[in-house]
């Protein structure tokens, strides 16, 4: 089995460093608060477009369903939310 995804005896039998004791608990996402913040905003804009598409369109949207202009449209307000 590890010939077939490439894993080597050496990569095997490597130590796995552990960081230092004194160092927990590791700051896994320093900036958590942003990018929960950001990620609101986002699913925020993508829902206001899926509303007023779904308005035209006479049925619920999902982002698969958008044309082309539509998804740069969307696209392009998501850059403008999370460059804030």
């Amino acid at each position: 089995m590890r010939e077939r995804i490439g894993i080597s005896q050496e990569e095997i039998n490597s130590p796995v460093e552990l960081p230092d004791a004194d160092s927990l608990p590791l700051p896994i996402v320093p900036d958590w608060d942003t990018l929960v913040t950001k990620s609101k905003e986002m699913a925020k804009v993508i829902d206001r477009h899926l509303d007023y598409e779904s308005i035209y369109q006479g049925h619920d949207l999902n982002p698969a369903g958008l044309c082309p202009q539509q998804t740069v449209n969307l696209i392009s307000d998501l850059a403008a939310a999370v460059q804030k």
